[in-house]
């Protein structure tokens, strides 16, 4: 097999997120004890589950290929499915692409669509939106069929569900939450007493080009000192902590324009961005998750404890004691100030790679949130909170017979065409030139967590997904207060809010 081919069948594996990694990767961790109690993992997707020659040897592309949908043969005599989705081509991209025109993710897309209306006789349209999510409670008071499906940002999600203007996707016909297009890990946290009200899949590219890791500019750390090997044996080791990371990139700050002054617009910085959604993830990152459930699978808070005041202190050090670190005035920033070569390191999302770096001349590779210490297991991060999700409003529930076999043919389709396609539009690009690159997407996606909180984050949460980005921001380490500030409203709104849409006993 050709190096090309191990790199694309090696992140292809990734998206799969089959090994035992992945699922303790995705466990919840005890902050207390240290011990790890493992969470509904990833759908495993083996040889055993398709049908398979054993003399073949078959990509992880090709076994794709094999695992069937399991939706019946059906014709909707030219019905259109009409889609309403957020503002903005990366979401529109999700849903439609009107030609052919050369681009791997746009003609997967095109294709995709056309054996889909083509099987069941269906034409897929699609309307952007401002905000979408206001769609649901709308045609679900006049009682019309404008939108099949909708899809908002999973942090706004809050807000149909608590019109309680949304559909239990549980109930859906055809829909079936065990096939490995089907994201288990988002899907799993947000479902509560057998309610799940938005869905992720891979029909939200989103949910993967959104995963935020850490950007490493391969030739201005190997001036450091830090080639592309030393980089991957930290993270192997298990040595790719934050302590590592501040040490290494105190030196890596130049007055380049040798005024004297530290002018973020001209110099170099070892890391940088804007605090905001990259903040998002240090708490994740250090094996910590906002919300849990109790033996009766009711949502409880699990953010705040000894630990928590521990990293936003030494986070405050990084962020504002370090001469290596850059703070950038605008978001996305880091993207711009990587791609001239200001930034050593840049906190980014995978998205970067397929449309801001794609003409970068220097080398890259992509690195996992560095770990709290040394002692924890595994390396975590999350999704950017705009992500899609998508929903049915109620108003479409004489609909669901023709929704649920079409939406998941389309999500089985995205997961064997276009998932396979915007990953090798990646590997085109600068990110992954080595199977060691490789492994380090793989290990990324394989810590993914997609955290029920945001969800409800600017609602019933009182910000606590953003807690951490708020006190870094104000440069304010009493995290303790502010918590205790908002505990008493939080939980008034968790008994009327979750009692209410999801049905439980108040």
């Amino acid at each position: 097999m050709t190096l090309r081919k191990r790199i694309v069948s090696a992140i292809l594996a990734a998206m799969m997120l089959t090994s035992a990694a992945a699922m303790s990767a995705c466990s919840n961790n005890n902050a207390e004890t240290g011990k790890e109690e493992n969470a509904p993992g990833s759908q495993t997707v083996t040889p055993t589950d398709v049908e398979v020659d054993p003399e073949e040897e078959l990509s992880d592309y090709e076994l794709r290929q094999r695992i069937p949908d399991n939706v019946p043969e059906m014709k909707f005599d030219g019905k259109e499915l009409r889609v309403a989705t957020t503002d903005g081509d990366q979401y529109e991209e999700e849903i439609v692409a009107e030609e052919l025109n050369g681009d791997a993710c746009n003609d997967a897309v095109y294709n995709r669509n056309v054996k889909v209306e083509d099987r069941f006789d269906i034409k897929i349209t699609c309307q952007r939106d401002g905000s979408p999510y206001s769609i649901p409670a709308k045609i679900s008071k006049a009682g019309t069929d404008d939108y099949h499906l909708i899809g908002f940002y999973d942090y706004m999600s809050y807000n149909p569900i608590n019109s309680q203007s949304l559909l239990n996707w549980l109930t859906v016909p055809n829909v079936d939450l065990s096939q490995p297009w089907h994201n288990k890990l988002a899907n799993d946290d947000a479902t509560v007493n057998g309610i799940l009200y938005t869905i992720c899949s891979d029909l939200a590219t989103t949910s993967m080009t959104y995963t935020h890791c850490i950007f490493a500019n391969l030739d201005l750390s190997t001036n450091y000192g830090y080639a592309a090997s030393d980089l991957y044996g930290l993270v192997n080791e298990g040595k790719w902590t934050i302590d590592q990371l501040s040490s290494m990139i105190t030196g890596m700050y130049v007055d380049v324009n040798g005024n004297g002054k530290n002018d973020i617009a001209n110099d170099q910085y070892g890391f940088g961005y804007q605090i905001t959604n990259p903040a998002d993830v240090w708490f994740n990152a250090f094996g910590g998750h906002y919300t849990g459930r109790d033996e009766e699978g009711n949502v409880i808070v699990t953010f705040m404890d000894d630990k928590t005041v521990s990293e936003l202190e030494k986070l405050l050090e990084f962020h504002y004691n370090n001469e290596g670190f850059g703070k950038l005035s605008t978001q996305y920033d880091e993207q711009k100030w990587f791609l001239n070569g200001q930034l050593v390191f840049a906190p980014m999302r995978f998205y970067a790679a397929f449309a801001d770096l794609r003409d970068m001349e220097s080398p890259y590779t992509m690195l996992p949130y560095p770990k709290w210490d040394e002692a924890q297991q595994n390396y975590y991060t999350n999704a950017d909170d705009k992500f899609t999700v998508f929903a049915i409003a109620k108003s479409l529930y004489g609909e669901l017979d023709f929704i649920g076999p079409v939406y998941e043919v389309l999500c089985a389709e995205s997961y064997k065409s276009v998932y396979p396609a915007y990953y090798d539009t990646a590997l085109k690009g600068k990110y992954s030139t080595d199977q060691e690159t490789a492994d380090m997407v793989e290990l990324i996606m394989a810590g993914r967590m997609f955290d029920f909180s945001f969800q409800f984050g600017e609602s019933v949460f009182q910000r606590i997904p953003y807690m951490i980005r708020d006190c870094l921001v104000d440069n304010n380490p009493n995290l303790a207060s502010k918590y205790k500030g908002i505990q008493k409203a939080m939980g008034k709104q968790m008994e009327k809010v979750f009692n209410k849409v999801y049905e439980l006993d108040g």
